[in-house]
């Protein structure tokens, strides 16, 4: 058989599952993120060439900047502001923990403390843009996604500070290199959002999509050549969009965003299959099951005990079932894939370490989608007897 064609087919067969299957799978409320990662583990066996595949790299590389491109857009300043003095308190608090899990991870796995803040974030941090797209599956209302939404992002803003910190701060020339990469950021990216509305965006009906996505794959890509990850340049262009979403959307800010979620749930799932693509199964060990089973004992109930105790004491008045909120925010499966690569990059950590803190990403993003389910089985069968 002709060697293009037999490619040829493979890629279709990637294609067709990759796009297909997970929604299909969705109905049984299982994480489309989840699903992808599996192929990518699939494959990898069937067929362990095609991890090197510059293709599904490059889909990948689209997909996770378009992801945090979407994280940053939602970012609403004005909301954070004036939910600051709550918010501020709630990142000083995950601070505190955050530390102390880099200082006991560190100790007991004797790790570095930049491994050790890695493997902390990968744990901690949930993962916002996720978050955000999978909440139409939790039923909830409106008070609950609005705090969903706001401490997924104000910790996700954070964790992306600590992890420049972690990847750079052992040498202080990259880092300092980065950070005059991100102000140069800062410092022109509005000039250049200027320069598109007046002179091509006029010019270039319903081009802001494209034009964002290919800022935020270019910041991504020249971040990750930095030596820091795509999400940083990503997620900072995001946030420089944010103060012009009045121009970018217009008067249709819902049906953009909707255009833009669209783009991104087709590119992001090749990140997660070209995430399974590097998972080895015959690194896998009952060591990291165990081990991934003890993250989960000790940090899921220690995260929801962390988010549900601030809502019920500092905004009581306001929120209902706090508990709700605590599960949703729980999914940390981008950052958690993120800190794994960094870690598995870094040469440093024990492969066992890192295939549990993948255990635990996959758990904890699926808790949400298994509580929700069975609450809402419960209420039908409550309906009934009624």
């Amino acid at each position: 058989m002709n060697l293009s064609i037999t490619n040829d087919l493979e890629y279709l067969a990637i294609f067709t599952l990759v796009l297909i299957l997970p929604k299909l799978l969705l109905r049984f409320r299982l994480p489309s993120g989840i699903t992808a990662l599996v192929i990518g583990i699939m494959f990898s066996m069937i067929d362990p060439t095609i991890q090197d595949d510059r293709l599904f790299r490059f889909l990948s590389q689209i997909g996770i900047t378009s992801l945090f491109l979407f994280a940053g857009l939602e970012v609403d300043f004005g909301e954070l502001k004036s939910d600051g003095k709550y918010l501020s308190k709630y990142i000083g608090k995950s601070l505190v923990v955050i530390l102390l899990m880099v200082l006991g991870l560190s100790e007991f796995f004797d790790l570095s403390y930049p491994s050790a803040t890695i493997l902390a974030l990968g744990i901690f941090t949930p993962s916002a843009g996720f978050i955000m797209n999978s909440m139409h599956s939790f039923n909830m209302g409106e008070d609950q996604e609005y705090w969903v939404k706001s401490k997924a992002i104000s910790k996700e803003l954070m964790s992306v500070v600590l992890l420049f910190i972690a990847l750079q701060g052992h040498d202080i020339k990259s880092m300092l290199i980065s950070l005059i990469f991100f102000a140069a950021l800062f410092a022109f990216l509005p000039l250049i959002f200027k320069l598109y509305f007046k002179f091509i965006s006029p010019y270039a009906p319903n081009s802001e999509i494209p034009f964002l996505v290919v800022l935020s794959l270019t910041a991504g890509v020249i971040s990750k050549e930095l030596g820091t990850y795509y999400l940083v340049g990503a997620f900072i262009v995001g946030l420089i969009g944010s103060r012009f979403k009045h121009k970018i959307f217009k008067d249709d800010e819902q049906m953009l965003f909707s255009a833009l979620a669209g783009f991104f749930n087709v590119f992001l799932p090749f990140y997660f299959f070209q995430a399974g693509l590097k998972i080895s199964v015959g690194e896998l060990t009952m060591d990291s099951f165990i081990l991934g089973i003890i993250f989960i004992v000790i940090f899921v109930p220690l995260r929801i005990i962390l988010t549900s105790s601030s809502l019920k004491y500092i905004l009581k008045e306001f929120i209902n079932k706090p508990y709700q909120i605590s599960l949703s925010l729980m999914p940390t499966l981008i950052f958690g894939l993120v800190a794994a690569g960094a870690l598995r990059n870094r040469g440093e950590v024990d492969s066992k370490l890192i295939y549990a803190l993948i255990f635990y990403t996959l758990i904890s993003s699926l808790l949400p989608s298994i509580f929700f389910s069975l609450r809402k089985g419960e209420a039908k069968q409550v309906e009934q007897q009624g």
